[in-house]
């Protein structure tokens, strides 16, 4: 089991999208081309947890010692399943501001971009909690571009946030940006 901390550093609830009773990873945490390298979305497993800490901007995320949310990989598609799955036609960027469900175009992306689903999540969003200082002085948090996946203490971790509700505890810190305003949405890790 791994877990993989990134900073969200625009929280609207989209890439990471912890609508309609299950939370989903897609289009925030990947590669946008074959020559680019792996990403969280390609590289986590189920088992493995995935967290997102909040970024500098207070007005687009938590801030620093933040923790927006922690979801368990439960199941992991490639986007042509995740689109053409029905428990996720919810999701799709055409039935919802709130979608993260994009139509896939090309083999590249039906086949090596991944969707991450989780049911045992926790997103807190613009309710972030404070991180414990003991995961901060691990290194739990990560700050800056990237991500990292060498935290030590995944079962202190785990018991820490099993201790709080599952679910959706708050809503996005932004709303939805509107992609035909020339919205960029997430930045992968091209």
């Amino acid at each position: 089991m791994k877990l993989y901390s990134y900073v969200v550093d625009h929280d609207t609830g989209r890439a990471l999208n912890p609508y309609f009773g299950v939370c989903t990873l897609r289009g925030c945490k990947f590669r946008c081309s074959p020559g680019k390298p792996r990403n969280v979305e390609e590289l986590a497993r189920v088992g493995d947890w995935v967290i997102g800490t909040g970024g500098a901007n207070l007005q687009k995320s938590a801030g620093h010692g933040k923790l927006i949310y922690a979801m368990r990989v439960d199941e992991k598609l490639t986007r042509e399943e995740y689109y053409a799955d029905p428990r996720f036609a919810k999701k799709r960027l055409e039935n919802s501001p709130q979608g993260n469900n994009k139509r896939p175009v090309n083999n590249f992306e039906r086949y090596e971009q991944f969707a991450l689903i989780s049911r045992h999540f926790y997103y807190f969003g613009a309710n972030a909690i404070d991180i414990p200082e003991k995961f901060l002085k691990l290194g739990l948090e990560k700050k800056g571009p990237g991500f990292r996946c060498d935290f030590r203490d995944i079962g202190g971790f785990v018991k820490w946030i099993e201790a709080h509700k599952t679910g959706k505890h708050g809503e996005p810190r932004m709303k939805p940006m509107d992609k035909s305003k020339g919205s960029k949405g997430c930045k992968s890790s091209c």
